[in-house]
């Protein structure tokens, strides 16, 4: 077993599928199967439960998880101390939505590849909702997300910016289909009740946006549809499907605001927005460079407060 085997392991691990991993590692399907297959033998357990509904990880394969993160985590260590002069070399996977490439990966990866340029940077896209489970499973790095009510005690939070929560509304000629009336915010707030909503399917704003559905009107709101993604949102509220709530990072960045009308929501709190990765990976130099790097950028939009970060539970 090398260092090698073991990446492919914890890369096995993060997308339970070889194909998957093979596309990632640039390897043939075989050869990551046999790899995981040279590492049962060598442990004599099988690692990965394989059935129609596909793979699960076996009790010895969290445990190996475990252990083989920190084992590559020490070997980039090593590697760094004995590299004289050469630098952190290795492979970066961050996962992240379209938006936070473009708004906030974008200034932070630029100035880490000028300090690290030996590490390859891989950038994974989706939904954000998706990122604190990308990297509790291990198929990536570290992921930008916004930051959930409770976080596992496992994982730890770099806060990079917040956004506020806005009412997202289709703009006057679109607007009028679906009979939004009024000039104040109060009077749109009030206007849209009854109105076809459309909302995130799952995520930290799910339950924000539900909790203050339920608490500011009296009826349960029509729901146009459910959808993956605040990109999504925009973009069907844009078109006069309905109305959204959506943090106004996403609405600036998504060339759309002109076609809208937009209300702050001062009762939902500003979303926290930031890295996740596991605690335990911050001995690597490779992540443990992306939080200092992480440290020092600074957001204009956002000098209420430095950067700080969080262990466990939100504290």
């Amino acid at each position: 077993m090398d260092i090698k085997a073991l990446q492919v392991f914890l890369t096995v691990c993060g997308n339970l599928s070889f194909t998957q991993t093979a596309k990632e590692l640039h390897m043939s399907v075989s050869a990551v199967s046999r790899t995981i297959q040279r590492i049962e033998e060598d442990l004599d357990t099988p690692l990965f439960d394989r059935d129609r509904r596909g793979m699960r990880l076996t009790p010895s394969a969290r445990q190996l998880r475990t252990t083989a993160e920190r084992m590559v985590s020490d070997w980039r260590g090593l590697r760094q101390a004995l590299g004289h002069g050469k630098g952190v070399r290795g492979e970066l996977r961050v996962f992240c939505s379209v938006t936070a490439t473009h708004e906030l990966l974008s200034p932070l990866l630029s100035a880490y590849r000028q300090s690290y340029p030996g590490v390859e940077v891989l950038l994974q896209t989706g939904d954000q909702a998706d990122g604190v489970e990308r990297v509790r499973q291990g198929s990536a790095d570290a992921a930008v997300i916004a930051k959930p009510p409770q976080l596992a005690e496992q994982l730890t939070f770099k806060r990079l910016t917040h956004s506020e929560l806005c009412l997202c509304m289709p703009g006057i000629e679109r607007g009028a289909m679906l009979q939004i009336e009024g000039q104040h915010e109060l009077e749109l707030i009030d206007a849209v009740g009854q109105c076809p909503w459309i909302l995130p399917e799952r995520g930290v704003s799910e339950r924000l946006i539900n909790d203050w559905l339920l608490e500011r009107y009296t009826s349960r709101p029509n729901v146009y549809a459910r959808v993956a993604g605040h990109e999504a949102i925009v973009a069907m509220v844009s078109l006069g499907l309905g109305v959204g709530v959506v943090p106004r990072l996403v609405i600036e960045a998504s060339g759309l605001a002109s076609k809208l009308r937009l209300v702050t929501i001062a009762e939902i709190p500003p979303m926290e927005i930031g890295l996740c990765t596991r605690a335990g990976r911050l001995s690597d130099p490779v992540l443990s460079g992306l939080w200092r790097v992480a440290q020092g950028v600074t957001d204009d939009s956002d000098k209420l407060s430095p950067a700080v970060e969080d262990r466990g539970s939100g504290r």
